[in-house]
């Protein structure tokens, strides 16, 4: 370990951890838009030769091929040529004995004649789930992406036209070198939403100011009513304390400080909120009040200037929320991916149960051949339907339990590294293992379960000795 921090690798574990705190305290942290399917590019990102639009997680398998094959090829010229020769130090070494290890372990599990299959089958959905698990670690990747407007277009079947409808996202600025930001601590208020919000405090101001009248009126009124029966008569009082008087004061009683200090004080809260805004340096939500100098109605009219489309870096662009679309996602964070990986291991499950047994291997799913030779053979029967039922589970089974523990991570990595951007590194860690673990158990479950296929069942023989004996 001294040896390893020795010299230069010191000074760039130093560099990195202060590029890290520098990064955390300037730049502020990235909210990436969380949805489950992966998110198509922008037109103009099509696949070549094909009208198929891009998707980040799409880009992210393809990184995945590509660094599975120049590991592919790193290993084959690192491979010693003959016996003799040591194996090289380093990388290759560890990965020779984890080889080895994993060789031996799958083998005590799924020996045999069909071993050397099952254990590529293995290998190949380790690395392939193991990488794509693990690019959730990598910087840049669910953060870095298109500035992307969240607008959609609505069919609006009265005016039979289509209208663009804003959904939630954030504002945007433009920082280092022009490039744009999405700034996480201002969420994008439509002026429409803004007008209401104004419209409500005021009704919430004008209740409190008349509810604030009433209690001073009915409090005048029993005073008034003491006052004129030398201060008895309280249960009459509470009984009608409407009653005489009331109405000669009411106008005095709202137009009191406390009924005043009362409508002012929602309207302060308001402002407080809008205030809040500015010091966050936001520019939507914060236009003057109904009640402020410099109030303007809200033009409804306004809204046909929104652009599906706009340049972030022009007036526009305020008109509309964004999201960040990432260039790069994790591709196991896209059903998608889990389920073509799961079907594989489904239908290398049964090619492996047709190699080794044949036509035979349908009996395990449909066994009626001792169904009228012996009193279990209904038993067989349902057994067999329960298995081939079990089979197709296991489709959902796969696919599911690999994409909720990925997505989750994804989002637990999100969370935390907002909260606690300088300092994430346990749950870095802890998303490093829950990736092995996660490859391991899936690549383990379909060793075992190609194994199983293999195995015959001799149900109809051991019913025939029973009828024998």
């Amino acid at each position: 370990m001294n040896s390893f921090w020795n010299g230069k690798r010191r000074f760039v574990a130093l560099l990195m951890f202060l590029a890290g705190v520098f990064v955390a305290l300037r730049v502020p942290p990235v909210i990436p838009f969380i949805q489950l399917p992966g998110e198509k590019f922008p037109e103009g990102f099509n696949i070549p030769f094909v009208d198929i639009r891009w998707t980040n997680t799409m880009v992210g398998s393809v990184i995945v091929w590509i660094v599975l094959l120049l590991f592919a090829i790193y290993v084959t010229r690192r491979r010693p040529k003959d016996g003799n020769e040591a194996p090289p130090g380093g990388f290759y070494y560890l990965f020779e004995v984890l080889f080895e290890g994993l060789m031996g372990f799958v083998g005590r599990i799924a020996g045999g004649r069909h071993f050397r299959l099952i254990f590529n089958m293995f290998m190949t959905i380790f690395l392939v789930v193991l990488m794509a698990n693990w690019m959730e670690l990598v910087p840049g990747v669910d953060t870095i992406g298109f500035i992307h407007p969240h607008v959609k277009e609505k069919y609006d079947a009265e005016k039979d036209e289509y209208k663009l409808v804003t959904t939630d996202g954030y504002e945007i600025y433009q920082g280092f070198l022009g490039i744009s930001y999405v700034n996480g601590q201002c969420d994008w208020i439509s002026p429409a939403d803004e007008a209401a919000a104004d419209q409500a405090a005021l009704a919430n101001a004008e209740q409190a100011r008349l509810a604030a009248a009433q209690g001073l009126a009915v409090q005048a009124a029993y005073a008034r009513y003491k006052a004129e029966h030398n201060g008895h008569g309280d249960d009459a009082a509470q009984e009608g304390g409407d009653g005489h008087g009331a109405d000669d004061h009411a106008e005095e009683a709202v137009e009191s400080d406390e009924a005043a200090a009362a409508y002012d004080e929602v309207l302060a809260a308001r402002e407080a909120e809008k205030q809040a805004r500015r010091d966050r340096s936001c520019y939507t939500g914060v236009a003057p009040a109904p009640w402020q100098d410099g109030y303007e109605p809200y033009d409804k009219t306004k809204a046909k200037d929104i652009s599906l489309h706009p340049d972030p870096r022009s007036d526009a662009a305020k008109l509309v929320p964004w999201v960040v679309l990432p260039f790069v996602r994790v591709p196991s964070t896209d059903l998608n991916m889990t389920l073509t990986i799961a079907l594989i291991s489904f239908v290398m499950i049964q090619f492996i149960g047709f190699k080794a047994l044949g036509i035979g291997y349908l009996t395990k799913f449909f066994n009626f051949g001792t169904l009228f030779k012996s009193p279990l053979g209904g038993i067989d029967v349902a057994v067999g339907l329960l298995e081939l039922i079990g089979d197709f589970a296991k489709i959902l089974s796969f696919s599911f339990r690999l994409l909720g523990n990925i997505f989750a991570g994804s989002i637990l990595l999100f969370v935390m590294s907002f909260l606690v951007p300088i300092l994430p590194w346990p749950f870095f860690i802890l998303e490093f293992f829950v990736g092995v673990i996660q490859a391991l158990v899936f690549a383990l479950l379909t060793a075992i379960f190609m194994n199983l296929a293999t195995i015959s069942h001799h149900h109809d023989d051991d019913h025939d000795q029973a009828e024998a004996h």
